[in-house]
């Protein structure tokens, strides 16, 4: 059972971080590292972001550490 219970918390850690992304942004146009959905996206948000960890969908991003969505207009794979 004890296994049973590491392998679960494992798997979790892992799924995590398997679908985490990280993004850079200047003035609109971001680079997307580790995104499911694209590579290269140009959106409305205009701040500058650093390897800021995002989560990502097929229309849109948001900034995990404030919240924000940001439209994506145009993207790449």
């Amino acid at each position: 059972m004890r296994v049973f219970f590491i392998n679960i918390f494992l798997s979790i850690i892992i799924w995590n971080n398997a679908i985490s992304a990280s993004v850079n942004c200047l003035n609109g146009k971001c680079e997307f590292i580790n995104s499911f959905h694209y590579k290269i996206a140009t959106t409305y948000c205009l701040q500058t972001l650093t390897y800021e960890d995002v989560e990502t969908d097929y229309f849109f991003f948001t900034i995990l550490k404030t919240g924000e969505q940001c439209q994506v207009i145009e993207s790449e794979n």
